[in-house]
């Protein structure tokens, strides 16, 4: 997860933030700089995160050592149809859960004394993904053995899921509009979360709850209008 983590976000914050030839460098929602106290808190906040993101693997083990984890490890098992649909599944549970937990890491209370610290990065940029406070960490981490738990997960469509995972939420803090944002609804990716609307989430901390999709956004009308 670590070595995932920082190859994606590393690659991101390259190539938007340090490489001179940025073709996206006009995209930037952002034009200020992001300051030294910032990315210390969110190297700090990420370090943590990581930590407990992989004790949740741990966890995994031990869940999967006492028999009661839904792992397997030959895709005969399912096979390659219930393979592939797998990763679909678990995408589709993570987003449900997190807009949930994120609504509710927005209420009074929770927001100031977790969430809080996530929104203190207004201008998000790659290493903004993981910034939790250590209490969020673990909310979010969570997510990894109840799906163990729930159905049946091949690693190699675990690690498929968790690639989708790290990429979709650094590009939603990457700071920079990265695909047409104005005309999406004629886009293929009409139905996924973009960038400038969590952007919009950070700046104004509310609506835009969701991960990947806007789904719940559009259902429960707490999205961009």
């Amino acid at each position: 997860m670590v070595i995932l983590y920082l190859f994606i976000a590393g690659s991101f914050y390259l190539l938007l933030y340090k490489w001179k030839k940025n073709p996206l460098a006009g995209k930037k929602f952002h034009l200020y700089e992001i300051s030294t106290e910032q990315f210390r808190r969110e190297i700090r906040l990420t370090s943590t995160t990581l930590i407990i993101f992989c004790f949740t693997g741990f966890v995994i083990g031990l869940l999967n050592q006492s028999g009661v984890a839904l792992l397997y490890f030959h895709i005969s098992a399912y096979g390659k149809i219930y393979f592939a649909f797998s990763i679909l599944l678990m995408i589709l549970m993570h987003d449900t859960y997190f807009y949930w937990t994120h609504r509710l890491l927005h209420l009074p209370g929770w927001y100031e004394k977790i969430h809080f610290s996530h929104h203190l990065s207004s201008n998000p940029n790659p290493w903004t993904s993981l910034a939790f406070h250590p209490a969020e960490a673990i909310i979010q981490a969570a997510i990894f053995p109840i799906i163990i738990l729930i159905i049946p997960i091949h690693p190699v469509a675990f690690f498929s899921f968790l690639f989708y995972m790290v990429f979709m939420n650094v590009r939603g803090h990457s700071g920079f509009q990265i695909f047409p944002f104005e005309n999406r609804i004629n886009k293929w990716d009409w139905w996924n979360n973009s960038s400038k609307q969590h952007d919009e989430h950070h700046q104004y901390a509310k609506g835009n709850y969701g991960l990947y999709f806007t789904f719940w956004d559009k259902l429960m009308k707490t999205g961009s209008k």
